[in-house]
């Protein structure tokens, strides 16, 4: 017979399944809405959607016709974000914070009212996108923890404090204070793995946001560690996907695919929100390297997803359908609230862009003022090389040579290297319009050698479009990537044994396999490495 301690003791000590058998013995044996929340929390950490929501209905109903209103508060407001979680919509999700709410209102203030305005503060950033309802949310729970003297709580509060501050465009106090709250977090000051974890990922997730690739990567390596050594699998892929967008960003591209493909694949049946956070960054991807209509299905899986509207609006642009990217864009930025600061600025480069395109240009110079004051708020290098982008769209030509070396200069120290070859292309084609010839084939040269072996085919095509003009001859068409698995083909070995080697999915190796015969117009393998030997290239 199943107890409740025991199952508690092995909740405590991560043994998911076994809690999760004992608490709905507990449950069966004596109803105890205890036992209905215990069981949630285990399914949680399995993945277990109906289980853990269904325990928690139970647990509502239980502490309902005990006429415990405090208990039966703290069962509605963790189905305001399970529900969320898994899939059951905002609706939904707000019906029951405001039935927690109501149940509340007429008890004195204890660390349930902080925990309810914990999950208003993340409902508001991650649904409502309005970080100052959410800051004032997050200051709020952390109020109650100093009065009422609940550490966790007020650890979890101050690391919202910073995420809703640094999504606004205050980004230095709002990482100060993610700083301290991580340092708790991670020493011991919260006692529960969800908050300690979700603590860490809000801090990777604000770096990620300020293109911080370097010290987002540091933290996805801790955090990681954690996970493994815990066995917190949700987590772990939350982290996996958070670590993906950075590789992304620095360009590191096949590892990125290599995560995203493992996070999808482990998390094929679940109805996390998190798994198309993995579709969206998978689509972003797919973008960037100019498969767009990859990009644009994986994109519809997460249609209402701001970056997946941001995304096919490019797409389109890319495809020349001017007008639809612009009423795109458009409709995204009404959408997104006015203090949304850095999720605004996301979008606001590719709109001042397809703004000029579509011959908007009141709409494109207000897109570029918007951007220059949340780069100049921020102080970040990513955003303040976007702004100079945007303004150099818009500048006089005696000026714009110097905003685009600007944001050259700004994406490298950022390590930002896609990014920074984009901007290359764009300094060497002003370079050609004020006759600076040389000055263009060097930056065309870099632009090019970087856009090759990230296998960026638009961005690579515009430069190579360029280079003709300019009769600079560049390399060979494969990237140090493509050489390495075509040197390993003419090792003799198969896409598996090729896939074990460099560490990747075999999906990979034979998408880098078609691209070698594609590019090098060979019908066989056997065929390019012929032509590959007879060429030079190994």
């Amino acid at each position: 017979m199943a107890s409740l301690r025991s199952a508690t003791e092995a909740l405590e000590a991560g043994s998911w399944a076994q809690a999760r058998a004992e608490f709905r013995d507990a449950a069966d044996q004596t109803a105890d809405p205890a036992a209905f929340e215990g069981m949630a929390a285990a399914a949680w950490w399995l993945d277990d959607a109906a289980t853990c929501v269904g325990a928690r209905e139970s647990a509502y109903r239980r502490y309902r016709d005990l006429g415990d209103d405090l208990g039966a508060a703290r069962a509605a407001t963790a189905l305001a974000w399970d529900t969320l979680l898994f899939g059951h919509g905002e609706a939904v999700a707000l019906g029951w914070l405001g039935r927690a709410a109501d149940l509340l209102a007429p008890i004195d203030e204890s660390a349930e009212h902080g925990w309810l305005a914990i999950r208003e503060a993340e409902i508001a950033l991650e649904v409502q996108h309005d970080p100052d309802r959410a800051l004032a949310a997050a200051q709020r729970a952390t109020g109650i923890a100093q009065r009422g003297d609940h550490g966790g709580l007020e650890v979890v509060g101050l690391a919202l404090e910073g995420l809703a501050l640094t999504a606004a465009g205050r980004v230095d106090a709002g990482m100060a204070k993610l700083d301290v709250s991580v340092a708790a977090a991670t020493s011991g000051d919260v006692s529960d793995p969800m908050w300690m974890g979700k603590v860490c990922c809000w801090l990777i997730a604000a770096c990620h946001e300020t293109k911080d690739v370097a010290r987002a990567g540091e933290w996805c390596r801790r955090v990681e560690a954690l996970c493994i050594e815990r066995d917190l699998v949700p987590l772990f892929n939350v982290c996996r996907i958070q670590y993906a967008s950075v590789q992304i960003d620095r360009g590191a591209w096949p590892e990125a695919e290599h995560e995203l493909g493992q996070v999808l694949e482990r998390l094929s049946d679940s109805r996390r929100g998190s798994r198309l956070e993995a579709v969206v960054q998978l689509g972003e991807l797919r973008r960037r390297q100019g498969r767009y209509s990859e990009a644009d299905a994986l994109f519809m899986q997460a249609e209402f997803n701001p970056l997946s509207i941001a995304g096919r609006a490019r797409i389109r642009f890319a495809t020349g359908d001017i007008a639809g990217a612009w009423a795109s864009i458009r409709r995204l930025l009404d959408s997104l609230p006015p203090d949304s600061s850095l999720a605004r600025a996301e979008v606001l480069l590719p709109a001042v862009q397809i703004a000029l395109a579509a011959g908007e240009i009141e709409a494109a110079r207000r897109a570029a003022q918007e951007l220059r004051a949340t780069a100049e708020r921020a102080r970040k290098d990513p955003l303040l090389a976007m702004a100079a982008i945007a303004d150099a769209a818009l500048a006089d030509p005696g000026d714009v040579v110097a905003l685009l070396a600007e944001a050259v200069r700004r994406f490298s120290e950022a390590g930002l290297d896609y990014d920074g070859a984009r901007a290359r292309v764009s300094l060497a084609a002003a370079l050609l319009a004020a006759a600076d010839e040389g000055a263009a084939r060097e930056q065309l040269e870099r632009a090019i050698a970087a856009l090759t072996e990230l296998d960026a085919g638009p961005d690579l095509a515009q430069a190579r479009h360029l280079a003709a003009a300019v009769g600079l001859r560049v390399a060979g068409p494969l990237t140090t990537r493509e050489l390495e698995v075509l040197g390993l083909v003419a090792n003799g070995l198969s896409n598996q044994e090729i896939a074990s080697e460099l560490v990747v999915s075999e999906h990979t190796v034979h998408r880098h396999v078609a691209n070698i015969l594609a590019k090098l117009g060979q019908p066989s393998r056997t065929a390019a490495v012929a032509n590959a030997i007879n060429a030079g290239l190994l």
